[in-house]
């Protein structure tokens, strides 16, 4: 069942063992769960991919879930209705006993070490591959980790030209863990050759003070080719989800902690159904009472928004609270408005946080956590997550001297932070509010009766550096009474590029300010004003999830499309795809607009190469003049910086522009290596993948077939011989299935070409 190399390489990682004094054979539990929840799968896979090509309005498609819709108890009691559900979620909130109340993690408590609300500060997500990765993020004074097998993971594929012998990374990662858990490491160094030099690395804190450990594993629709189940591949949200459950439960619990996940890509009940009975198998394997392995779970769905509430009911037992995944979100919408001409995004470069729209997604996971999580007036029983600050500092050590940036990425931070920490306060108010609004100085000074609850004291971060992390644990950590005083510190600045840019510790810039007071979190006088959640949203269902709410989260955002901002979508989607294609989840890339590094992952991609999908689609309109860009040298490396050709605002983005596209940045792909070969600087990549993701992009934007999430397509053309890529971009994006499957009856096609079409489009028979 386990492919030869992976039993020979990670032996550990298999076979039969005593866990919580039970034998237990880690394949077999493998089979057993796959047979069992693979029909399950194949549903809602299949359900995904129906409600893409369903030819419907938006606002029906993607509507609130009907009050008459039921869904199935995971407790084995009788369907709920939405309607009951929701019902039960504001009884919850507003101290209502009602036969529909419930609220999260009654069963089991939440360990105080990985409750959300008493562990404030960030969340450091990352791959476990190679070791120095792991050991960085337990020396992280981040208080949550997440080893991550989903976005930001170690390759679970090998890619093709890979040394011998070269391990597959979400194995070498588990087997990271099993051993770090297991004490291996904690007075040993690991040493590593980077650069031409010998670098050791430690873990430095004991494990009584690493942070938190939650694993993120695949998504459904990911599939392990390294383990089959009865001649498939088996879910890679089985494989890691067992891995890491009956590898690390012993050694986690003596080390006073546990087994605890983040659980990303769900997108309904029935999605959710899934893991819950996964998990809930394995507390049975390990003898554990149900609810006992604890997760989060990332919003990062449109489509999971319109029935967030049954998702959440779903998985009330273990659900420590829901993530604001702000790229997939992107994604997503620029999906959701994918078929409608009206309804294309402005540059998603444009898209914030701090966005209407983003605003109005944030404070709904807030409100929508807080009624899920109350327990005696309190957020006891969960709590809201906030989002990915992605922004990373240069070392010292950058061949362009790019650290002179890092003031940007070190204030980004911190007002990322500070936005989200606002965001969660939430007013529940005990009677009528007298004028207007009230501020969080006049709440904490009595003058508004009512529950003021801080919804939002953890937020995710994706680089360990200790400078940047506390730039962004300070706002989550300070105490309520202190926010204010953050706000109107004195101003302090240093120069960045002949600008002054506002250190960590400075009050807010009259542009912060202003932001803030637009979103509705300052009022005039540039005091914090929490959100209030009034008596009569808590009424009922209709009250709460009202066709305002919708418009608010989901409309299509104002704003431009615009020609720089098309070249630097392509630019990120192929940097990135190049990346993948070698094996590379968690890449950092340069943002030549912005003078900042990004650590970007499969998301980052979805938004870059959907967007792209919709503008090729529907012919876009360019909203703005401006040019196209071709290569420069500059002080920051070759970037594309130079005006070309001018693009009129009202220009369509036809075929011919969309050629222009392509061949400035085949221009600039040149250009930027031929500047590392005359630095001297070795490619840690195979450049020969450079013309792959290019034509791949090509085929993939130009084709009418839209692909939900389409790095797949990467996994399996980068991991195929060079002879076997051209065969699987014709099967996946210019023949339909039916002419592929008539060529494969005729033998002019293998069938696994089929197979991996099937894949990248969802298709589970």
């Amino acid at each position: 069942m386990v492919r030869a190399d992976i039993l020979q390489q990670f032996p550990e990682l298999f076979g039969t063992r005593q866990v919580n004094g039970r034998q237990v054979n880690v394949e077999e539990t493998i089979a057993a769960l796959t047979r069992e929840l693979r029909p399950a799968i194949a549903e809602a896979l299949n359900a995904r991919r129906e409600l893409l090509a369903e030819n419907v309005p938006v606002t029906r498609k993607y509507a609130w879930a009907g009050w008459d819709e039921t869904f199935e108890d995971p407790a084995g009691g009788k369907p709920w209705t939405f309607r009951q559900i929701v019902q039960g979620m504001l009884d919850n909130a507003a101290g209502r006993e009602s036969p529909w109340r419930w609220r999260l993690n009654d069963e089991v408590p939440i360990p105080e070490h990985v409750h959300p609300s008493r562990n404030p500060g960030l969340e450091l997500t990352g791959p476990w591959h190679p070791l120095d990765m792991a050991f960085n993020a337990l020396n992280s004074p981040a208080p949550m980790n997440m080893p991550d097998f989903e976005d930001a993971s170690p390759s679970h594929f090998t890619p093709e030209g890979a040394a011998a012998g070269e391990p597959v990374g979400v194995f070498a990662a588990l087997r990271n863990a099993r051993e770090i858990f297991e004490g291996k490491w904690n007075d040993r160094p690991y040493e590593v050759e980077k650069k031409g030099k010998t670098r050791q690395y430690r873990i430095s804190k004991p494990p009584a003070r690493w942070p938190t450990r939650l694993a993120r594993p695949p998504s459904l629709h990911v599939l392990y080719e390294h383990v089959q189940v009865d001649g498939a591949p088996a879910p890679g949200l089985v494989v890691v989800a067992t891995l890491w459950a009956l590898g690390n439960f012993d050694a986690l619990r003596r080390s006073g902690s546990g087994v605890y996940f983040y659980i990303p890509k769900l997108q309904s009940p029935r999605e959710a159904l899934v893991v819950e009975r996964l998990l809930s198998r394995l507390e049975e394997t390990l003898g554990v009472p149900a609810g006992t392995l604890k997760a989060k779970m990332l919003y990062e769905e449109g489509n999971a928004g319109r029935v967030l509430p049954a998702i959440v009911w779903t998985l009330r037992r273990r659900l420590l609270g829901t993530n604001v995944g702000r790229w997939d979100y992107l994604g997503s919408l620029i999906e959701m408005w994918k078929d409608d001409p009206e309804g294309v995004f402005p540059d998603p470069q444009s898209i914030g946080m701090a966005t209407p729209n983003m605003i109005a997604y944030q404070r709904y996971n807030a409100q929508l956590m807080l009624m899920a999580g109350m327990k005696d007036g309190a957020l006891s029983n969960g709590a809201p997550i906030g989002g990915m600050a992605a922004v990373m500092i240069y070392q010292p050590s950058d061949p362009y001297g790019r650290s002179r940036y890092n003031p940007l990425a070190l204030r980004a931070m911190a007002i990322d932070k500070l936005r989200e920490r606002i965001l969660g306060l939430q007013l529940v108010p005990e009677g009528p509010l007298p004028g207007a609004a009230p501020t969080l100085a006049g709440i904490l000074a009595g003058e508004a009766k009512g529950t003021l609850h801080d919804a939002y004291r953890q937020s995710w971060v994706a680089s360990p550096e200790p400078e940047y992390v506390a730039a962004g644990n300070a706002p989550l950590r300070a105490p309520i009474g202190e926010l204010q005083a953050l706000l109107d510190a004195p101003r302090q600045t240093v120069e960045v590029a002949g600008k002054p840019v506002p250190t960590v510790a400075s009050g807010l810039s009259d542009a912060e300010r202003s932001l803030l007071q637009s979103r509705g979190l300052l009022d005039a006088e540039g005091r914090i004003t929490p959100a209030v959640i009034r008596p009569e949203a808590l009424a009922s269902p209709e009250a709460f999830l009202t066709p305002e709410l919708w418009s608010a989260i989901y409309r299509v955002p104002k704003g431009d499309v615009t020609i720089a901002h098309v070249q630097h979508a392509f630019y990120m989607a192929a940097n990135y795809g190049f990346q993948i294609l070698n094996g590379n989840f968690a890449a950092a890339i340069d943002d030549y607009e912005l003078k900042l590094r990004f650590m970007n992952d499969l998301a980052t991609y979805r938004i870059n190469v959907s967007w792209l999908w919709t503008l090729v689609r529907h012919e876009a309109r360019i909203t703005r003049d401006g040019h196209l860009l071709r290569q420069a040298l500059t002080e920051d490396g070759v970037v594309l910086a130079a005006p070309a050709e001018e693009v009129k605002a009202g220009s369509r983005f036809t075929r011919a522009l969309f050629d222009k596209v392509f061949a400035y940045h085949d221009e600039w792909t040149a250009a930027f290596f031929a500047e590392q070969d005359r630095k001297g600087a070795a490619g840690r990549f195979d450049r020969s993948k450079a013309p792959v993701i290019m034509e791949l992009l090509k085929r993939q934007l130009l084709s009418p077939r839209y692909i939900q999430h389409s790095a797949r397509v990467l996994f399996v053309v980068g991991e195929a011989p060079a002879a076997e890529r051209e065969p699987i971009l014709e099967a996946v994006f210019d023949l339909g299935r039916e002419e592929l499957l008539a060529k494969v009856r005729a033998g002019e096609r293998t069938e696994r070409l089929l197979k991996l079409r099937d894949y990248v489009y969802d298709v589970c028979l």
